[in-house]
């Protein structure tokens, strides 16, 4: 009987430090919901200007960055966002921009100036969610200038009202 109730409370316990995402019938709705938290917590009120700023375009990579969020290391593409991770970014912030998906972030930056291509506009870089027992983790990037950038890691947790970030976590950096 020892035995079966040592076995029991294992697994209870790798249940509970579980880093998979949430169970369910798609677990990509919740990485959806995620990037969309995070992208509007950037754009609305982290980026290097202030919450009244607005950008003329948000300029979105249409995949994650495994480093996105640290400014001292180089990530490495990942996998692309889906439709249903597109829709939820775009509905969380057109109302503060027009958006645009874009496979390459060079082809949006003048090296001569160190400007984006469209005056006035933000890339912004995604990592990939890190689901852990307390929410999740998100590496994110906004950059729109030499002079004009931010790179940090949210926090976001699952509220009755859906995914929210409360915070951030690790080193931050602001050019």
């Amino acid at each position: 009987m020892k035995t079966v109730t040592a076995v029991a409370v294992w697994c209870l316990l790798v249940a509970a430090c579980a880093t998979d995402p949430p169970s369910g019938p798609d677990p990509a709705i919740a990485e959806s919901a995620i990037h969309a938290a995070v992208v509007r917590q950037l754009v609305e009120f982290d980026n290097t200007y202030g919450p009244d700023h607005r950008f003329t375009e948000l300029l979105i990579l249409d995949h994650v960055d495994t480093h996105a969020g640290d400014p001292y290391r180089q990530g490495n593409p990942g996998a692309s966002l889906t439709d249903g991770q597109r829709s939820a970014i775009r509905a969380a912030v057109e109302h503060l921009a027009p958006v645009r998906f874009i496979n390459n972030r060079d082809n949006y930056i003048r090296r001569d100036v160190l400007m984006p291509t469209i005056s006035g506009s933000a890339i912004i870089t995604l990592a990939p969610v890190e689901f852990d027992n307390q929410g999740a983790t998100v590496g994110v990037e906004l950059w729109c200038g030499g002079v004009c950038g931010i790179w940090l890691t949210y926090r976001v947790v699952q509220e009755p009202d859906g995914w929210t970030v409360t915070g951030t976590e690790g080193p931050r950096a602001i050019s």
